[in-house]
């Protein structure tokens, strides 16, 4: 599972993509098979001015090249990166088994 994380609009934080790459991959670690490659972007839309300005998106290409794609924004960019992570993985665990039900 290839994960890449971007910066736009702020600066490039190892600790921030450190913690992302790790956030993502635990939460989707048991789709890893199902999973071709996912994006974090982490943007700051207002500059230094602060305030819910952090937006973070995750896209993930899945096997059969389906793209599924989540955002967040949040103060700091830690909690939408977590919040995002857990997103996916449910939203995958449904695509999953909407996909089994329609074989069977």
């Amino acid at each position: 599972m290839d994960i890449v994380v971007s910066f736009q609009d702020r600066n490039a934080s190892e600790q921030l993509a450190w913690f992302a790459r790790r956030t993502v991959s635990q939460a989707l670690d048991r789709f890893a098979a199902r999973i071709r490659d996912i994006t974090v972007r982490i943007r700051d839309e207002n500059g230094s001015k602060g305030g819910l300005d952090q937006h973070c998106s995750l896209a993930l290409r899945v096997a059969g090249g389906r793209e599924l794609h989540l955002h967040d924004t949040d103060a700091d960019a830690a909690p939408a990166l977590h919040r995002l992570a857990h997103r996916a993985a449910r939203l995958l665990r449904e695509t999953f088994a909407k996909a089994r039900k329609r074989r069977n």
